[in-house]
């Protein structure tokens, strides 16, 4: 049976844009199928890269890097706000999307926009925002839909007051005051920003403790520096 490519890619985060490079590197005829309006998936365009972009932009405005020099109260802008802060984060993913595009495009990896569901086992059927439908087959299909933020039927995000960790770079103004419930990865990298900006920040955990993969020493150490920043933990 001939096929459309000889892999097709589902998702174009970082494990499907590197499969599809790895194939198109091979001479293999490959194609991505991405439902959003960029390519890059979560990494690029609402996680790591915007939140390392946001952190970096909170050291350096906040001047919290200088402060054993210039004092507790040394700040390098007095009023910042999330304009000062969103300015560079949509520089830097706008040229990470440029880069990937740019590396698809070298490569011969055909990128389809729209959303696929499988017909049978070597057939999608992509249907873009326009409502129509075409299908692609292939010989091998990768799935690499990344994750998405859990958000509880119980809870109501509003995306202004409840926000998940997608959103909370939407916001309008850094606000006086947050409760963050999790205290893993991502909500200690947003707790440690907010609190940097200002913010009266509340961390709440169902567990005992923080950061479980990490390092005992570690954690406490950051517990110490992140209670010199005013935070607030609930444990348990």
């Amino acid at each position: 049976m001939a096929y459309d490519f000889d892999l097709l890619v589902i998702g174009s985060g970082p494990a499907g844009q590197k499969a599809a490079i790895q194939a198109a590197k091979l001479h293999r005829r490959v194609a991505i199928v991405e439902k959003q309006r960029t390519v890059g998936g979560v990494c690029i365009n609402s996680g790591t890269i915007p939140s390392k972009t946001l952190r970096e932009a909170v050291l350096y405005l906040t001047g919290l890097t200088q402060r054993d020099l210039y004092g507790q109260s040394y700040r390098l802008k007095e009023d910042i706000t999330v304009a000062d802060l969103t300015a560079r984060t949509r520089h830097v993913v706008g040229r990470e999307v440029d880069v990937v595009r740019s590396q698809l495009s070298r490569n011969h990896v055909t990128l389809h926009a729209g959303t696929g569901r499988f017909t049978d086992p070597h057939t999608v059927a992509l249907t873009d925002a326009g409502g129509r439908e075409r299908r692609l087959s292939a010989e091998h299909i990768v799935i690499a839909t990344g994750t998405r933020p859990a958000r509880p039927d119980t809870v109501e995000f509003d995306g202004r007051t409840i926000m998940d960790s997608d959103n909370v770079l939407s916001l309008e103004r850094v606000p006086r005051s947050m409760v963050i419930v999790g205290a893993g990865v991502i909500g200690m990298e947003y707790e440690s920003m907010f609190a940097a900006l200002g913010s009266k920040v509340t961390v709440v955990e169902k567990r005992p403790g923080m950061l479980d993969l990490c390092d005992v020493e570690v954690v406490e150490s950051l517990k110490y520096h992140l209670r010199d920043l005013a935070v607030t933990f609930r444990f348990g």
